[in-house]
């Protein structure tokens, strides 16, 4: 067995008998030390521990709290700028952070990753819209109105002279907040108008 072979298997066994999520500190340094390792084995390794407690994660508000916005506060501390790639390569992540997280609805970070998603054009976006629409600790309305103010403000970078929404974004945005029982659905709709 290399050194390299022996540090892997240490960092996944130490993760193996931690006690979540009492153990968090502990499980956080591992995912941080397993992402300076080797990044895509810390993907897999979030990855599976989101599948195994996804039964878990729904009854227990400090389990799914550790396992989508601690670890995800790991990821965008040591790799940042791959944490959008990751969303739009892992549905596992991606619903989990936006199904399970009761901040991710209202998280500036996560209204920024929706928005660049959404601008990507990319059918991952729908997923992920899907997922925040399922979350049950979060206001899926309020959501989708600080999405839209994100749109418009990426929007107005891209083309200060005339911003505008492209077709397919502005139904995609209206056919998702049809879906919104609050004050949030005539707003983002007169915000898309105005643009």
């Amino acid at each position: 067995m290399t050194a390299k072979e022996q540090k892997f298997i240490n960092l996944i066994s130490s993760a193996a008998v931690l006690d979540l999520p009492h153990d968090s500190v502990k499980f956080n340094k591992v995912i941080s030390d397993l992402i300076t390792f080797d990044y895509a084995s810390a993907v897999l390794l979030w990855e599976y521990y989101l599948t195994d407690k996804d039964g878990e994660m729904s009854k227990s508000d400090a389990l799914a709290s550790m396992l989508t916005d601690g670890v995800e506060k790991v990821f965008e501390s040591k790799a940042g700028s791959r944490f959008l790639k990751l969303l739009t390569d892992s549905a596992v992540i991606r619903d989990a952070l936006y199904r399970r997280s009761a901040s991710a609805l209202s998280r500036s970070e996560t209204i920024g990753y929706a928005a660049q998603l959404m601008l990507s054009g990319k059918p991952e976006s729908d997923e992920l819209l899907k997922s925040a629409f399922r979350n049950a600790g979060g206001n899926f309305g309020a959501f989708m109105a600080a999405v839209v103010d994100r749109l418009i403000i990426e929007l107005s970078r891209k083309n200060p002279a005339k911003p505008s929404f492209p077709k397919k974004l502005a139904t995609q945005v209206l056919s998702f907040s049809e879906k919104i029982k609050g004050p949030e659905k005539a707003f983002i709709a007169q915000r898309i108008r105005e643009l």
